[in-house]
């Protein structure tokens, strides 16, 4: 999402950024605990925010259509909530993967160990929760209650399903609707009742999150099984982890002539085993196929939902926050250059 944008609401001039800082207040606001050390790891973790994605997307869909009349207050510490849910699920994601690196800096998981880690994404949740219960919307507060459900259950499934190879795409759509898209769905949900906006636009938006969200997982997938880091929250980790993404599922949908476990042994440990044929350039070549075309199907997918998003945006009035968000949508499509 953009970092900037200037739009007029009426008589008013709405300075997204200086929203987004109103947002950061009310994360370091709410972090009002007397205990040195939990203070200590929340302010190192919210002081080291990414791109704010899911608070973009609060504010962006509570101003797309009702902007003049809209709680500027109100929106802010919603997107304020749904960020700090977020923060909840990177902090108990580290511990989870034992990553020792979080946009390029120590996890808390690292630096305090893995007690600590956890008591403090519990902290954020309910910090994240008292924030929704203040909003004069319940409705914030009961739709994030089963966020969090489907979020843990995400999670769980996917701890199920690691070094399955014989994991769906299916498996994957639902597990990565539940881990991530639930949250970007919130965050459109959370701006939408919010601006008070009629039931089918809200309806609309919340969809758009949902699509949005599987986009957004599919793309990182993408990137890490390609090993590109650099464009990575933290190293790769998903093949140690023995995380089963898209790209790796339409790999082995795609492969003929090898047993799966050779392949996923080839691509985790950059090894083979005596058991594949054929030479070692042959093994390598063939592999490196199969991942260009595996990679080229994944993005047909990301770039489908991105196109279901656009599509529900159509709907709405043509204003800056719209053109906006729809040129975000289109800056995250995969062509195949890129890949």
């Amino acid at each position: 999402m953009p970092d900037f944008l200037t739009i007029t609401a009426g008589k008013e001039t709405l300075d997204i950024g200086n929203m987004l800082d109103k947002v950061r207040h009310y994360i370091l606001n709410c972090i009002d605990t007397k205990d040195s050390l939990l203070q200590e790891m929340a302010l190192y973790f919210a002081e080291n925010q990414g791109k704010m994605v899911r608070p973009m997307l609060t504010l962006s869909c509570g101003l797309i259509d009702n902007s003049e009349n809209i709680d500027i207050d109100e929106l802010c510490m919603a997107a304020a909530g749904v960020e700090m849910l977020h923060m909840s699920a990177l902090v108990h994601d580290d511990i989870i993967d034992r990553a020792k690196i979080r946009r390029g800096r120590p996890s808390i998981n690292a630096l305090y160990g893995k007690d600590n880690a956890l008591l403090l994404g519990d902290y954020f949740y309910s910090c994240a929760l008292r924030l929704m219960s203040e909003l004069s919307n319940s409705c914030i507060f009961k739709e994030a209650l089963k966020v969090i459900a489907l979020m843990v259950e995400g999670e769980i499934k996917q701890r199920r399903q690691a070094f399955d190879l014989n994991t769906s795409v299916k498996d994957y759509i639902i597990r990565i609707t539940y881990k991530t898209a639930a949250l970007t769905s919130l965050s459109c949900f959370a701006g939408a009742c919010t601006a008070k906006l009629p039931a089918e636009k809200a309806r609309l938006l919340v969809k758009m999150g949902w699509d949005f969200g599987k986009a957004y997982q599919i793309r990182d997938d993408i990137m890490d099984f390609t090993g590109d880091e650099q464009h990575l929250k933290k190293p790769s980790s998903d093949l140690i982890q023995g995380t089963i993404t898209l790209p790796m599922i339409l790999l082995f949908k795609m492969n003929k002539a090898a047993n799966p476990r050779e392949l996923f042994s080839y691509i985790r440990n950059g090894k083979f085993s005596d058991r594949f044929q054929s030479s070692t350039i042959q093994k390598q070549f063939y592999v490196s196929q199969l991942k260009k075309a595996a990679v080229e199907q994944a993005a047909k997918y990301c770039n489908r939902f991105l196109a279901r998003c656009i599509k529900y945006l159509s709907v709405f009035p043509p204003c800056e926050i719209k053109e906006k968000m729809v040129q975000t949508i289109e800056d995250m499509r995969i062509v195949h250059e890129s890949l």
